[in-house]
């Protein structure tokens, strides 16, 4: 960071520095506490469908409404945003979501909910792109070891700290109240929003340093292998996380036969092994030689925990799976982050592109696997998801083992004649 103002005065750089503290604690906080309410309400959303005896099909429908929503609105919502105020926008979609949540444990049947949760995935859309333009933009002035600081303390929110509050409150305090705290949390999201987002989200400009353009047009980036590889897999990754939260608390009820106060651990461990990873390791992952052998034993232990699942209904076993699904999810958010921040790309629409993507493979994954879970059973959906892992391995790792290629220098991201497919 430093690197880039050697002709300053320290007071400059001192300053400077504070800031970026500043800004990155008042960014973490409201991510961490966005991430909380996203986790509560997944499940809020999950137990509501229970509450209401939906099948599989309808459970996984009412999760994907939010998924699809989001993803519809990930690129009108990038173009909002490059004429709009994040501030602005961030507060106004707060407070309609606050509204929702008043609303959505009085609906009359499963329809409904699917519905409101389709509109709410509209507004969420907008906050998320706004959050991860910012961050990608800053990360080069934050560091290459904050690189999972935004993935991971959402994470932690959403697959740790909320599922566990949304359970407690439920469990104390029933599912209608639950509901209502979650409409006040993003009330609250609300006013810290309008406090840390900026007023647009252009690239900062440094001294000494020209803004060059980057790839733009989605045929631009896909000319750059690493934005192809980022971008199959963080769909995968999407679309087994998504299957895995969506039927995480069903694996522990109905399969481990745990109590219901119980079955969010599955969903949390996996939660809090993806945060570690995203938290304390990414300087060790992303400064080592064995980057890309790291990368691809991550897509490796994700394969290891869907046959796992598929394979063997104990509760270690499962647990284990869980923890080796947080690792590997982990590793690859990693990676994917820091080649995209380095990437000679524009960020705003890479953000957006990567949403909509992750988006579309998150609601795929939860609806194929609704479906298929009631015609072949649950477990067994976990095995199918073995296919499309293992042919990406292949094509991304597999031959570029098997010729010994050395590991991809971060330089090797720009599109030269080395990096050419």
């Amino acid at each position: 960071m430093s690197e880039s103002l050697p002709f300053q005065p320290d007071a400059a750089v001192t300053a400077r520095d504070g800031e970026l503290r500043a800004f990155l604690l008042r960014f973490i906080g409201l991510t961490l506490l966005s991430g909380v309410t996203i986790g509560m309400n997944k499940v809020l959303a999950t137990l509501l469908g229970l509450h209401l005896h939906v099948s599989n099909f309808q459970l996984a429908t009412i999760s994907s409404a939010e998924t699809l929503a989001m993803a519809l609105g990930t690129i009108p919502a990038g173009y909002i945003l490059s004429r709009g105020n994040p501030k602005h926008l961030y507060a106004g979609v707060s407070l309609s979501l606050a509204l929702a949540f008043c609303v959505l444990p009085w609906l009359p049947g499963w329809q409904w909910v699917a519905l409101l949760m389709f509109l709410v995935g509209l507004c969420i859309s907008l906050r998320i792109v706004a959050m991860s333009t910012v961050f990608l933009v800053r990360l080069p002035e934050l560091g290459q070891g904050k690189a999972g600081w935004y993935k991971g303390t959402l994470i932690l929110g959403m697959q740790f700290l909320g599922p566990l509050c949304g359970n407690y409150l439920i469990a104390q305090l029933g599912l209608k109240a639950g509901f209502l705290i979650s409409a006040l949390m993003f009330a609250i999201l609300a006013v810290l929003g309008w406090q840390v987002l900026p007023d647009n989200t252009a690239p900062r400009k440094q001294a000494g340093h020209a803004s060059l353009p980057g790839a733009a047009s989605l045929r631009e980036l896909l000319r750059l292998p690493v934005v192809r590889s980022t971008y199959l897999f963080e769909i995968l990754a999407s679309f087994t996380a998504s299957s895995v939260g969506v039927f995480s608390i069903l694996l522990a009820i109905r399969v481990l036969h745990w109590p219901a106060h119980h079955s969010v651990w599955l969903m949390a461990v996996q939660g809090l092994s993806c945060v570690l990873v995203l938290l304390f390791l990414g300087r060790f992952v992303l400064a080592s030689r064995y980057r890309e052998q790291l990368y691809g034993g991550a897509h490796l232990a994700i394969m290891g925990a869907l046959l796992i699942l598929g394979l063997w209904p104990d509760s270690i076993a499962y647990l284990a799976a869980s923890v080796l699904l947080g690792l590997g999810l982990g590793v690859n958010n990693l990676v994917n982050t820091d080649n995209i921040a380095r990437a000679p790309v524009d960020k705003a629409r890479v953000s957006a592109h990567l949403t909509l993507f992750g988006m579309v493979g998150g609601t795929a994954g939860a609806l194929a696997a609704g479906r298929l879970a009631d015609l072949t059973g649950l477990r067994n959906v976990f095995l199918i998801w073995l296919f499309p892992w293992l042919a990406a391995w292949l094509v991304f790792h597999g031959s570029r083992w098997l010729r010994r290629a050395p590991p991809a220098a971060v330089s090797s991201l720009a599109p030269t004649a080395e990096s050419a497919p």
